[in-house]
């Protein structure tokens, strides 16, 4: 089977970032939306490490799993620096 790989873009979309957060029910406070920009600058620059934030963590996790739903994709065809987060939550069944 062919891979399709997503493009790691896809993952730091902001209204990704912000749809999962609306999805988890997370309150529109000024502290979440600071949250939401730093995820975002970390993953558009290559900074996020996993683990550092259960928050952050969880929204990726959100992003993740709606991506792979939407292109009806497995954990392969994500970038390898994000694997770690699906990897991550499925481990520790913390974002189910």
């Amino acid at each position: 089977m062919q891979h399709k790989r997503i493009p790691y873009a896809e993952f730091y979309d902001y209204g990704r970032l912000e749809k999962a957060a609306h999805d988890l029910h997370w309150a529109e406070t000024e502290e979440n939306e600071i949250l939401l920009i730093n995820l975002h600058n970390q993953l558009v620059w290559h900074l996020y490490r996993f683990d550092e934030d259960p928050r952050a963590d969880a929204i990726l996790y959100a992003v993740i799993e709606a991506i792979l739903g939407e292109k009806a994709a497995d954990i392969t065809d994500i970038p390898y620096e994000l694997r770690c987060v699906w990897e991550g939550g499925k481990r520790a069944n913390v974002f189910e």
